[in-house]
């Protein structure tokens, strides 16, 4: 029983851990994992938060992100005070447009 009450403890000291690590991050490499427009639109979701306000660079060359999911994350790192250092976001042809 008491290794039930530490799991939320633990869960809530990993959750920080990873929150204080990510908003220090300044590339995202998400190239080449067959991401879609339904992991474009959760990555737009987690940029739009201000979690990564450090990003200068985000990578998803090899995906297949049509333009309506480009424009979900386009609509997400133009908040300023969510990415206020994204200078590059990397795509290639091989990301369809639609």
């Amino acid at each position: 029983r008491a290794g039930r009450k530490k799991k939320p403890l633990v869960s809530r000291l990993y959750s920080g851990a990873f929150k204080e690590q990510f908003a220090k991050v300044t590339k995202l490499d998400y190239s080449c994992l067959g991401w879609g427009d339904e992991e474009a639109a959760q990555l737009a979701g987690v940029i739009a938060s201000g979690a990564a306000p450090q990003l200068e660079t985000l990578a998803l060359e090899g995906n297949l992100v049509s333009g309506a999911g480009l424009d979900t994350l386009a609509a997400a790192v133009c908040r300023k005070r969510a990415t206020p250092r994204l200078k590059t976001i990397r795509v290639d042809a091989s990301t369809p447009r639609s």
